[in-house]
């Protein structure tokens, strides 16, 4: 048996019992859908089990999914993912490149692939960019494109929290693209189609339904997004605790089913909250002088291996990022990406390096600091 043919068996064999457990887990509603052919499936982001609910939908149809390169970093583990999915690697914080190529030869072989627009979960329940050049490659494919849109993910497993809020999560095929219709569209134009089919946000949706998502400590971890007080204006002095938001000053809100601020004030939802903190960044003078301890810096090499380069605290001063003798320039950090809430990686001058945090930190601080830096 070849490894298409294996990969299409497991497919078959595992798609209802496990995707079905997620489904019932997670409350999610889909329905089965047929492909048209080879076909590149996109979809928004919105939780860590996405490849699952994805694949519920396609139940006859195996596709090749395009994943972050640390999942072939997890030793045995990565080598059963690899024997029986075989997905398509790609290293955030990097340009993409051979991601791309790799989806394109699945595709042109007559496979289907799905790859996720964003790349990443969302922070604050809207969707991060969606990558560049997705319609060049759905054009020069010559497989079919299918947009499919998760709806309620945010609100059921935010990316900064703890545990599963069980409420209401729905996803499915918004538009399917013929390989004539790609032809006959610019590469301008499927981004722009693909970005309107995407486009998902979870505070107008939860506006307009306001569906209750039960859980416990809903607040849990809450400061891996939020880095600024809207009290006493002091940074990395947020902390989650229970349902509970806090900050040393007396600052205190609850974090409700609804996804919301109770009392709402000075902030509704985290978008609010999230939109004030990066214009406060943005307004900042000076950069702040963010420092955390009990991080590890690693040098990865283009065949997954790992180096420890050193263990310490992680700071942002003088316009670097800096653990002990190690400085990068920001100006000098051609990308930078997160992984979940503790995995910080960057290409500084041509190599590719990771800060790994072993209990929850804001790393986002020093991705925000990166982005405004290079705008």
């Amino acid at each position: 048996m070849n490894k298409n043919k294996w990969h299409r068996f497991i497919w078959r064999l595992i798609n209802r019992p496990v995707t079905g457990y997620f489904r019932l887990w997670l409350g999610y509603k889909t329905k089965s859908y047929t492909l048209p052919g080879p076909s590149m499936v996109i979809s928004n982001h919105t939780t860590n089990y996405d490849p699952l609910l994805v694949a519920a939908s396609f139940p006859k149809h195996q596709m090749y999914f395009v994943a972050s390169e640390h999942l072939l970093r997890k030793g045995f583990l990565s080598k059963i993912i690899h024997y029986l999915v075989a997905p398509i690697a790609r290293r955030k914080g990097s340009s993409g490149g051979d991601t791309a190529i790799a989806m394109m030869r699945k595709l042109r072989s007559g496979y289907s692939v799905c790859i996720f627009a964003e790349g990443e979960t969302s922070w604050n329940g809207l969707n991060h960019p969606f990558f560049p050049g997705t319609g060049d490659i759905a054009r020069l494919s010559k497989a079919s494109l299918i947009t499919y849109r998760l709806e309620g993910g945010y609100l059921t497993a935010p990316r900064w929290g703890k545990g599963i809020r069980r409420g209401k999560m729905q996803g499915g095929i918004v538009r399917t693209y013929s390989p004539e219709e790609l032809q006959n569209m610019s590469s301008k134009e499927i981004d722009e189609a693909i970005k309107r089919d995407l486009t998902e946000n979870a505070w107008q949706r939860q506006k307009e339904n306001h569906f209750r998502y039960k859980g416990r400590n809903r607040a849990q971890y809450i400061e891996t997004a939020l880095f600024l007080c809207p009290k006493c204006h002091q940074w990395s002095t947020i902390k989650g605790q229970g349902n509970q938001v806090q900050c040393r000053c007396g600052f205190e809100t609850t974090y409700s089913e609804y996804g919301t601020f109770d009392p709402p004030v000075p902030f509704e939802n985290l978008l609010e909250w999230d939109e004030w903190q990066q214009e406060q960044l943005k307004n900042t003078e000076e950069l702040p002088a963010f420092r955390d301890e009990d991080v590890t810096l690693m040098q990865l090499q283009p065949d997954h291996t790992e180096t420890i380069l050193t263990k310490g605290t992680l700071s942002l001063f003088d316009h670097s990022l800096r653990i002990h003798s190690h400085c990068f320039p920001l100006k000098s950090i051609s990308n930078m990406a997160l992984v979940k809430t503790n995995i910080l990686m960057f290409t500084c001058m041509g190599v590719y390096y990771e800060v790994h945090a072993k209990r929850p930190l804001c790393l986002r601080k020093y991705l925000a600091v990166w982005k405004n830096q290079i705008q």
